[in-house]
């Protein structure tokens, strides 16, 4: 009983966070529109942590330490500052943050830090930089009156050892959703 109340509780939560927002809405980002939903949508997600860890690597602010192959980085979880609210903003920040971490890992020039699991580690490694996320969201009405709605993926990369802030990005994505759409 309790496993089917889980499942059910579980299956509801994924439901809310697929759905989101599903204002029928128009994207443009990067000069690109195409319907979607007016919520953070998985393709939003592959998105913005694409564009953003290809904009770090070609930074060239990254460097491993002296002796080292990659880089040794903490990649926070991500701040989801939005309407979302409760488990739909966790949902959207764990899966940021995961996605982030996953991205990094894969660039082949970076080693993802775990603090929790570093604690209890046998050799000891000492991360060089921590990446810090914010998910923001700002909503406008246009001349039209339909709504435009900004999220604004705020990356920051500091260097552990001097606290310099060493590199910054923001990650735009726009939606429009015209007022025949909008839900109230």
């Amino acid at each position: 009983r309790r496993d089917q109340v889980m499942r059910f509780s579980f299956s509801v939560l994924l439901v809310a966070f697929a759905v989101g927002c599903t204002t029928a809405t128009h994207r443009y980002a990067e000069g690109e529109t195409r319907a979607t939903v007016a919520g953070f949508s998985e393709f939003d997600i592959n998105d913005v942590t694409d564009r953003a860890i290809a904009a770090l690597m070609s930074s060239g602010r990254l460097h491993p330490a002296a002796g080292a192959v990659r880089a040794v980085v903490v990649a926070d979880d991500v701040i989801a500052d939005t309407t979302c609210r409760g488990s739909e903003a966790t949902g959207l920040a764990d899966t940021l943050g995961i996605s982030i971490r996953e991205r990094l890992s894969e660039s082949g020039k970076v080693d993802v830090f775990n603090e929790r699991a570093g604690q209890g580690a046998k050799v000891r490694i000492v991360p060089q930089y921590r990446l810090r996320g914010r998910l923001t969201e700002r909503n406008l009405r246009t001349d039209d009156d339909d709504y435009q709605r900004e999220y604004n993926l705020n990356l920051a990369l500091v260097e552990i050892e001097t606290g310099l802030e060493v590199w910054q990005k923001r990650i735009h994505v726009g939606k429009l959703i015209d007022k025949k759409h909008l839900m109230n």
